[in-house]
């Protein structure tokens, strides 16, 4: 919140404007760390699967006849990084739009429940007015917070899917070999 946070405000309106201030605080909070979490989780996914593209490379470098097939698979392996990481920026921007679209939306229905609540005449209908926003803003949050977890395990599903093949590759190679 503000400098002010430690002072009560002096009126009800105040009152709105700080509780809507702290609920946009804490929303946009929810909404980082959710960020946060998708992405180190793509992140750790992209690293292991680039360590077992790595060590599948170096143990089956013995099972490639020729020079032509080592550089022909290590083109593919950067292709494949290459579009790995422009599927997972195209997730995160689309990720980001959402959770600025729900961010807005926040905003926007706080600033219309803080109208309704300075509109009422009687303190029960005030406290109905709040209670009704509370829980229909605790039932948006839920439902919101699991879309976005959704969208955040679809992108990083489709930015790995390109290393997993790879890796898929990789295998077959090096027990071709043996299998022979």
């Amino acid at each position: 919140m503000t400098a002010n946070s430690n002072k009560k405000p002096a009126n009800p309106r105040e009152q709105m404007e700080a509780a809507v201030e702290a609920g946009k605080e804490t929303l946009e909070a929810a909404v980082k760390a959710g960020t946060d979490v998708a992405a180190k989780s793509v992140e750790k996914a992209v690293a292991m699967t680039r360590e077992q593209v790595e060590a599948a490379v170096k143990v089956g470098t013995d099972a490639f006849k020729s020079y032509e097939d080592i550089v022909g698979f290590g083109k593919d392996n950067v292709d494949a990084v290459m579009k790995s990481g422009t599927v997972f920026v195209k997730g995160v921007q689309d990720l980001h739009k959402v959770m600025f679209g729900l961010a807005q939306a926040s905003v926007e229905e706080s600033v219309a429940a803080t109208k309704a609540l300075l509109g009422c005449k009687t303190l029960p209908e005030a406290i109905k007015v709040g209670s009704d926003y509370a829980k229909i803003n605790y039932e948006k949050a839920m439902n919101e917070s699991r879309k976005l977890s959704d969208l955040s395990l679809a992108v990083a599903e489709n930015a790995i899917s390109p290393l997993s093949a790879r890796v898929n590759v990789a295998i077959e190679k090096i027990t071709q070999p043996i299998a022979a």
